[in-house]
């Protein structure tokens, strides 16, 4: 739960420069990275809720069709969660694969959302290079993540004793 302290704060604050200041560049997608994380690392409600959270929050401060980003981020969740009880996310690029197809699948999850009522986007201008960018930093944003979460674990959890 304290992950929530640190993984809100953070998407917001770059949701909000991402729509505001860099609304035309392909930026790595870091709510998708953060979900990523959770889903990977452990099994919890809160990963589902943070992950909703997080597609709420794009939704809402990038103008898109809400719901869109929510939905598509717990499919992510659900298949990256599905996929960390074989595949084990610990080297570089394992990560950097993994982050770059859940992006892949974020962006065609909203994609059909999006064409369902009516809009179109360009799949090579807008979802491969946001895939391709979040493929190259997961790594580094998850090694972030890492120490941010160690930083507000207490010790005692950190060595197994309660």
């Amino acid at each position: 739960m304290k992950e929530f302290i640190i993984f809100l704060p953070l998407a917001a604050l770059y949701l909000a420069f991402k729509s505001t200041l860099f609304a035309s560049v392909p930026m790595p997608d870091l709510p998708l990275i953060i979900v990523f994380y959770s889903a990977y690392r452990k099994t919890s409600i809160e990963g589902v809720i943070l992950a909703f959270i997080l597609g709420y929050m794009d939704d809402v401060m990038s103008g898109g069709v809400i719901g869109a980003s929510s939905f598509s981020l717990i499919i992510v969740y659900m298949a990256v969660r599905l996929i960390a009880s074989k595949v084990h996310f610990s080297t570089v690029a394992t990560r950097a694969g993994g982050a770059a197809a859940a992006a892949l699948l974020k962006g065609i999850m909203i994609g059909m959302v999006l064409r369902s009522v009516g809009i179109h986007i360009s799949f090579i201008g807008s979802v491969l290079l946001i895939a391709i960018t979040t493929g190259a930093s997961a790594p580094a944003f998850i090694t972030l993540l890492t120490r941010l979460v160690n930083l507000v674990t207490p010790a005692a959890f950190k060595d197994g004793a309660h």
